[in-house]
């Protein structure tokens, strides 16, 4: 009996022996079986211990199809660890096995974790011009061309061609279309090349073209100067043959004026347009083919109305226009962020003459001119207009000898005044235009009101 006695207690004691050293061995797991990550970001990897141990758990890890070691290290007193793993950009999707080692103070309760590593996504803006207004949030639309390679969690960024972020997002899914939500901001007016990012990664194949602007600055009319300086301007849509009139007139009496041409003028009466630029006037946009820009937006690009001249003017004059007049003086809000992306200024006028009207004879037109002159003026008349050429004979010497007043361009106009033209930006149009089906041609009854 006394030997059955003993014999219990040994096994006992064994038993206590065994358990004791059981407890003190920690059960280590991976958190997860498996996860996903975009080529060349780190992926965190997780492991757990049920009980915290007394000391630090260091589990080394194996990657088995590259043999890129790491090592998990739980804490003392902790019942997690990771270590982060930065994975190379692919060109399609790979799996990576990573398996872990037993090591001191633990066994392994699963020691196998699969990282499945996904080309980077690609998206594309759902349309090509964007508009947004300072003070107002403008939404900017993308689509994911590749859904399923957006990992949940991941940051994308909405920048434009200075590295600005404009907005930054996350979805979980790249199904479907998303969008920007951006707040525009008066340090965001004019023009914007749109792409997106993923961290350092540009995701997006094309730009997209935003087009910004303050609408509290509205189109100017008139110029509020100090000095005793108007601005007569000509708008030069279809027709030339009155340039050889109008300016021996300027001339004779030191007058510098404006011209507004379209890209047809520009490009059909060069040696008329090179002849303004030579005798000391301005060129400014008066679009390519004379549509009304807002009422037609959907019969034309109107983008390659107002980029179209100054390409134009550039190639074959030398001259980068900064100013733009709407034919026919109508424009949109649309209108005006475009115009202003392109480095421009909206100019209406103060006085139309009417010199395109039939219905106004030389002394009607005289008379609607020199009602009321003011400094800060800009008059309007066309070079093909009625009378134009014997209006601005008698017109010009009126205001500067009976008014006292300067005959001046109208970016010196507003220069008298401390008004600032929008910034220019010469990278990135050409990519938004389309193909000119347009001939050099001009349409029948082509008016130049």
């Amino acid at each position: 009996m006394k030997k059955l006695i003993l014999l219990l207690c040994v096994l006992l004691a064994s038993l206590l022996i065994l358990s004791a050293a059981f407890a003190d061995t920690a059960s280590v797991r991976f958190a997860k079986s498996s996860g996903q990550v975009n080529g060349g970001f780190s992926y965190t990897l997780t492991m757990k211990v049920k009980s915290a141990a007394e000391q630090d758990l260091v589990i080394p890890l194996t990657c088995k199809e590259n043999g890129d070691k790491l090592t998990v290290t739980i804490p003392a007193g902790s019942t997690e660890g990771t270590a982060e793993y930065m994975t190379q950009p692919v060109e399609k999707s790979t799996s990576l096995t990573f398996t872990a080692e037993a090591g001191e103070g633990y066994s392994l309760k699963s020691n196998k974790f699969t990282l499945k590593v996904l080309s980077l996504p690609k998206v594309k803006f759902s349309r090509s011009i964007y508009f947004g207004y300072a003070g107002k949030t403008a939404t900017i639309n993308i689509t994911f061309t590749n859904p399923g390679n957006v990992v949940r969690g991941s940051v994308f960024q909405l920048r434009n061609q200075h590295g600005t972020v404009l907005c930054e997002k996350s979805w979980s899914s790249g199904s479907g279309s998303h969008s920007f939500q951006v707040q525009v901001t008066p340090e965001m007016n004019g023009k914007n090349l749109l792409s997106v990012w993923m961290g350092d990664y540009k995701i997006s194949e094309k730009n997209g073209y935003g087009a910004f602007t303050d609408l509290s600055r509205k189109a100017v009319r008139t110029v509020p100067t100090n000095e005793p300086w108007v601005a007569v301007t000509l708008d030069c849509g279809w027709y030339g043959d009155q340039m050889p009139l109008v300016l021996p007139t300027l001339e004779k009496y030191g007058a510098h004026c404006t011209f507004f041409m379209t890209g047809f003028f520009i490009r059909t009466f060069t040696k008329e347009a090179q002849d303004a630029i030579d005798g000391g006037h301005e060129i400014a946009n008066h679009t390519n083919f004379h549509p009304k820009m807002a009422k037609n937006k959907r019969k034309i690009n109107r983008l390659n109305q107002v980029a179209i001249p100054n390409q134009d003017a550039q190639r074959l004059l030398g001259v980068r226009p900064r100013l733009f007049r709407p034919p026919y003086g109508d424009y949109d809000e649309e209108t005006m962020a475009l115009v202003r992306a392109e480095g421009m200024e909206i100019i209406i006028w103060t006085v139309d003459s009417h010199d395109w009207d039939k219905k106004y004879d030389y002394n009607k037109i005289w008379k609607r001119v020199t009602k009321s002159i003011k400094p800060g003026d800009i008059i309007l008349f066309h070079l093909n207009g009625h009378h134009t050429p014997a209006i601005l004979e008698k017109l010009i010497p009126y205001i500067q000898d009976e008014l006292g007043y300067k005959c001046v361009t109208v970016s010196e106009l507003l220069a008298s005044a401390g008004m600032d033209l929008p910034p220019v930006v010469d990278e990135g149009t050409e990519e938004f235009l389309e193909p000119e089906n347009t001939p050099d041609t001009i349409p029948a009854g082509g008016s130049e009101g």
